[in-house]
């Protein structure tokens, strides 16, 4: 395979434009409190209530001490602690939690605010039958291209999204192809062409062709707001306004 030795990408471009338009379907910003507990799913614990604070939202539910004084630290006050399956507020408030990230469907979803984005860091032509990462779970059917995205389950990918999950790469969505490795998975490019370096959008805005968190969660059973709380910290947040 060519590749890219080092310097690899992994992010999470993390839109508070789209929190914020969220919160402003679900009426006055004072009447809310978000409930960020678990990193904000994964977005971004401080970012996130900034942006939050700065709308006028009224509170924040967090599970754990550490993070009320985290936040507290941050100059941003109101937030209440919470045991993790709770989802009440302070009386006439409105909680939103997975809400706010686009993570629910819905007759009205939300904005999606989280575009997660791996490299790939190398491409190799195979014959076809050729056996696919660890245990040769797949096999490609003819003659392709496979694309080495670097992202894996130290990253938080969840391994049960092998040969499932969608990917999508240039203008061609695909799916995790081949047991998910450490570091890295592998696309089936189904013999179009990528480059080390590309771009592989596991999942961010259906608007623009690309798969989303809630697709994930379909193809591979596990919830989106599970999906995006347990994304590792090697993974790169990138926020926008």
């Amino acid at each position: 395979m060519s590749g890219r030795p080092t310097g690899v990408r992994r992010r999470a471009h993390i839109d508070l434009d789209s929190i914020l338009a969220n919160v402003a379907t679900a009426g006055s910003p004072t009447d809310l409190t978000a409930d960020l507990r678990a990193d904000a799913y994964g977005h971004g614990l401080i970012p996130v209530a900034r942006a939050l604070s700065d709308a006028g939202v009224g509170g924040f539910l967090v599970s754990r001490l550490e993070d009320a004084a985290a936040l507290a630290d941050a100059g941003l006050t109101g937030a209440r602690v919470a045991d993790q399956n709770a989802r009440g507020a302070a009386p006439g408030a409105t909680v939103l939690g997975p809400e706010l990230f686009g993570l629910t469907a819905g007759a009205h979803p939300s904005a999606t605010a989280m575009r997660l984005v791996g490299e790939i860091i190398a491409v190799k032509r195979v014959a076809a039958d050729s056996g696919v990462s660890y245990g040769y779970t797949y096999r490609t059917p003819h003659e392709t291209t496979l694309a080495l995205v670097a992202l894996g389950f130290a990253d938080g990918i969840p391994r049960v999204a092998t040969n499932k999950a969608p990917v999508r790469i240039g203008e061609y969505t695909g799916r995790v192809t081949g047991r998910i490795a450490m570091d890295q998975f592998v696309v089936d490019l189904d013999g179009r062409n990528a480059s080390p370096g590309d771009p592989a959008v596991l999942f961010g805005d259906a608007a623009l062709g690309e798969p989303t968190a809630l697709d994930w969660a379909d193809a591979i059973g596990i919830a989106a707001p599970v999906i995006t709380s347990r994304l590792g910290r090697r993974i790169e947040r990138v926020y926008s306004a």
